[in-house]
């Protein structure tokens, strides 16, 4: 996993959030993109992982995110573990190339047949990655059909405000 490089906070767009307390904006073609991914994993008994990609906004309640694509690429994975193919690396950030925009907001990764919950490896590589800013960690149950997404808030793991819409 790719730890952080920079502690330099990027200026925020400045832009009112449409619904308040609301963290994340989601469209439902992004759900549709993560889920179909989990379901080809879930055909091969394998979890599988990729990058939540969107733009990140600030107004007087703080910051906030919209997710508007995902990006993947190979995986090295198992029934119970999920890593990018560091031989894919490349793929990787072409398909980060190939959203309209390359902020990465968050990460998603399956759990087939043992549900929606952050194991102390995801809650590791999520801090590892995210550290203290603002960061989404999905997590997919194929088997089930179910999606929950979490946010680290003071280095406690929690369920994000998130609101899910027809594609934004």
């Amino acid at each position: 996993m790719p730890k952080i490089i920079s502690s330099e906070e990027a200026a925020r767009v400045r832009r009112k959030r449409s619904v308040t307390g609301t963290e994340l904006f989601m469209g439902k073609s992004v759900i549709s993109k993560m889920a179909f991914h989990a379901d080809l994993g879930f055909a091969d008994n394998k979890e599988v992982m990729g990058l939540i990609m969107g733009s990140l906004y600030v107004d007087d309640e703080g910051e906030y995110a919209v997710a508007e694509g995902t990006a993947t690429s190979g995986l090295v994975a198992t029934d119970v573990s999920v890593r990018f193919d560091p031989d894919s690396i490349e793929d990787l950030f072409s398909s980060i190339d190939e959203n309209k925009c390359n902020t990465v907001i968050g990460w998603y990764h399956s759990h087939p047949g043992f549900g929606c919950y952050m194991s102390d490896v995801d809650v590791k590589t999520h801090k590892e990655i995210f550290g203290g800013r603002t960061g989404f960690s999905a997590v997919l149950d194929p088997s089930d059909e179910t999606l929950m997404v979490f946010v680290n808030e003071d280095g406690k793991i929690r369920p994000a405000r998130m609101i899910v819409s027809e594609d934004l």
